[in-house]
This record gives structure tokens, sequence and C-alpha cells, in this order.
């Protein structure tokens, strides 16, 4: 394995840890300093969307794999700072500045994926998207081991010290190469081909760009409530419902390293993201059946549905990559996270809108009418974006 990859997986698997690592925390830092902190999740999110609409011009001049590194380090800057936070004002800012390394890490880092894959980029989207969520199911057991802790930080710290080890290993990868929008990185692109590739690229992309915010928001509604809806379907405790969370992000992982798997083995990315989306609603499905009546068949169905989601954000992704070039993939991947980004805010709002109750039935069948849309728009075939011409292609 190259050194690019080895810093990519690490870097990803710190993001994992800062995305858990702050929810997680949150109990434990608010009566470390005496105030509520609910704000630094929502503090987080939006600065990881400022660090991804911050990408885009920042990897035209810069190699992606040295923005990686940047934000890893922004991160271990910023969860160093929060472990010592003495306010809660304190707290959420540095947990905004976590959020914006965060979201350059992500950007540029999907944008290196591309760079390193061997084949196809959403083979390796999947298995580093995997290692996010491997990092996040494990963060919540580190903080609840450390339950009752003095120093609540410490975990932060730890977090901090991942990432500064990415970004050493990132910027040792991506010394002397070249910026992805450089003239020795594609000499042949003038600035006028360049625009009418990225109008062009765009408008070709748009049924994906639709489609990943309505997925980032379907996970979010199954992330943020992870916690409360085995809570109200199981009656637990809230000590026992946080294991939901680490579930969820566990779940997570098998699915995308199954899909992986799958994807080397040669299944085409699109069939088996539609596949996967139609299960998912209809196990979604099952769910707002069964829930209100056998809860436990209930998450039975929500927990199969979520290995089934798992691998779409970086299939999604992936698609989108695999049909530009390297400087137009610089420039499109801001713009796909950041209406991830976007979903991940509006969706749990509607669902909200429509019922007051996490684990009923209305939620799991929005979600599943959801995953039918998104299966819908993954079909529409996208023209590839060649280098040379706008000429395209079905794919």
């Amino acid at each position: 394995m190259s050194l690019a990859r080895r810093g990519l997986y690490v870097a990803f698997a710190g993001m994992g840890a800062t995305a858990a690592a702050i929810p997680a925390l949150l109990p434990s830092i608010e009566r470390a300093v005496g105030a509520p902190v609910l704000t630094a999740v929502p503090a987080l999110f939006g600065g990881l969307l400022v660090g991804v609409l911050a990408s885009s011009p920042v990897l035209r001049r810069a190699h992606p794999l040295r923005v990686a590194a940047i934000g890893c380090l922004v991160q271990a800057v910023a969860l160093g700072a929060a472990a010592l936070a003495g306010t809660a004002a304190t707290f959420v800012i540095f947990a905004a500045l976590a959020g914006f390394g965060f979201g350059l890490t992500e950007a540029a880092g999907s944008v290196a994926a591309k760079s390193v894959a061997r084949s196809s980029t959403t083979a390796i989207l999947t298995a580093l998207t995997g290692t996010v969520a491997v990092a996040a199911a494990l963060t919540p057991l580190l903080v609840a081991a450390a339950a009752g802790s003095d120093q609540p930080g410490l975990i932060l710290i730890v977090v901090a010290g991942l990432q500064v080890a990415a970004g050493a290993v990132l910027l040792t990868a991506g010394r002397g190469a070249p910026a992805a929008g450089s003239p020795s990185a594609d000499s042949a692109a003038p600035g006028h081909r360049t625009r009418a590739l990225r109008r062009t690229s765009l408008i070709a992309l748009l049924p994906l760009a639709i489609a990943l915010p309505l997925y980032v928001g379907v996970e979010t509604v199954f992330a943020g409530w992870s916690a409360v809806i085995p809570a109200e379907l199981l009656h637990l405790d809230p000590a026992a419902a946080a294991l939901g969370t680490s579930a969820f992000w566990a779940l997570m992982a098998a699915g995308r390293f199954t899909s992986s798997a799958v994807l080397r083995r040669g299944l085409a990315p699109r069939r088996a993201l539609v596949i996967a989306l139609i299960a998912a609603a209809m196990l979604l499905g099952i769910a707002a059946l069964t829930a209100p009546v056998v809860p436990v068949l209930g998450l039975v169905a929500i927990a199969a549905a979520v290995v089934a989601l798992a691998p779409t954000y970086a299939i999604v992704i992936g698609l989108a990559l695999d049909r530009l070039d390297d400087i137009e993939a610089a420039h499109a991947t801001g713009v796909l996270v950041a209406c991830g980004a976007v979903g991940g805010t509006f969706v749990p709002a509607l669902v909200l809108l429509v019922t007051d109750q996490p684990a009923g039935s209305v939620t799991f069948a929005v979600t599943a009418a959801l995953c039918l849309a998104i299966a819908g728009l993954s079909a529409v075939g996208v023209r590839r974006v060649r280098p040379a011409t706008t000429e395209s292609r079905i794919a």
C-alpha cells in the first residue's frame, strides 16, 4: 500500500473519531464547564460546510494530499484547544474550527482518493468511509470507558494525536506533487476549456448532486437519532440507549466494507447502489409497519436498512469523480460534498415537520420514500466529461 493510501486511511479514521468524539463528550463537557454545550454539534457541521466550500478554490492551487493534511492539522489544533476549553462558548468555537478542518480533509481526501485508486474511485472511497464508520463506532466506547473521569477532554487529545499523525503522513506523501489544477498537472487545459468543462460536468452530474443531499439527510436521521430510536422502541435508559450510536456506526462499517469487497469482485457500482437502495426502502417500509407492534422486529429491519444504505455516499461521490478528469474533480467535489452537508440539515427538519416521533412509523415511511427517490436519481445515466472535449457518453 502506498504512503498516500496509508495517509488517507489514517485521515479518514481521524474524521470518524472527530465526528463521534464531540457529540459523545457533550454530557461530560457540560458537567465540566457547568453550562450547556448542545450547540457544539450544529457548530461542528456548520464548520464542516464552510470547510467544504473553502476547499474548492484551495484545491485549484494545492495538491489534494497537502490540503487534506492541512485539514487534519486544523482538526488537531481545534480538538486540543477544545479539550482545554474552560467555558461553553470556547468549546463551541473550537468545535466549529474542528468542523472546518474536517470539511477540508473530506473534500481533499475524496479528490486524492481518485488519484490513488487502482481502478474505480468508488471502491477506495467505500473502504475509506468504512474506516470513518469503524472509528466513529469505537470512539463512543472510549468515551463510555472514561465516564466519570475528571478530565473528559483527554479523549480529544488522543484524537488530536491521530490527526497529527495523519497530517504528517499526508504531507510526506504529497511533497513535491503538483496541484490538481496546475499547468504541470494538465498543461493542455486552457482557462476557457476548463470553464466549459466545469459547466458541462455540473450539468451532467445534476442527478447525483440531487441524490447526495437526500441520502445524507436520511443517514443523518438515523445517525442523529441512533440513541433516541432504540430508547423509545425498547424503553431503554439513557446509558444503554447511548450504545445505539456505536451500533449504528458498526452497522455502517459492515455495510461499507462489504460493499467495497463486492465492488472489487466486479459488480458495477451503479447496479450495486440501486439494488441496495431498493432493499433499504423495502426494509424501512417493513419497519414502518412492524415497529409500533413488534419493536424488536422493527429495529432489526432498521439495522438491515442501515447496512444497505451504508455505501451510498461513497458510491455516489465515486460515480461522479470517475466521470471527471483531475481538474474537474477538484472543482466538483466541493460542490457535491456541500450539497450533502445541506441535506443533513433540511431532511431531518422535514421529518420533524411531518412528525414529532423519531421512532414513529411516519419517520420510517418518509425515509423509505426518500430511498426510492435516491434510487431513481442514481439510475439516471451520467455523461462522462472528457479532458479534451465536452463529448460524452451514457455510462
